[in-house]
């Protein structure tokens, strides 16, 4: 059976009835005291659909989640990192999600989503100078 803290999101695990199930939350619960995983089951077996008591902890098909107690589970695989993936961090001060993408025999290319703004900013290459306007650019129709 596991320890609390062994939980991670994305593990998969068994239950005591001998289903497997992927880990989705792992904390406090507002439903009842004490440490809970909330878990994704393959089959339409479970009890909820992420959320209880009108609280969402996380998200799958209704009758897909369950909450359960890490002692009535056991860690069978640990998460496989995904190719793209948010990381939360601080960008100019303000919280911002940061996003990664990997393509096989690439580089790494990573943007920015500022908490502000809807703008994607790219932190890899300067920005574009934007052009010219004044005086001297005007637009003059051809003839």
């Amino acid at each position: 059976m596991g320890d609390f803290s062994d939980f991670q999101l994305g593990q998969t695990v068994e239950l005591q009835d001998g289903q497997t199930a992927t880990v989705q939350y792992v904390g406090q619960t507002d439903f009842a005291a004490g440490s809970w995983i909330g878990v994704i089951l393959e089959h339409a077996t479970g009890k909820n659909d992420g959320s209880v008591q009108g609280r969402r902890y996380f998200n799958c098909p209704p009758g897909h989640g369950m909450f359960v107690r890490p002692t009535a589970t056991k860690i069978l695989d640990q998460p496989t990192p995904k190719a793209t993936g948010r990381i939360q961090s601080k960008v100019n001060g303000e919280g911002a999600t940061k996003r990664q993408s990997v393509v096989p025999g690439r580089f790494r290319r990573e943007s920015v989503m500022d908490a502000t703004s809807a703008k994607r900013q790219s932190i890899n290459a300067d920005s574009p100078t934007p052009s010219l306007k004044g005086p001297g650019s005007r637009n003059i129709p051809r003839v």
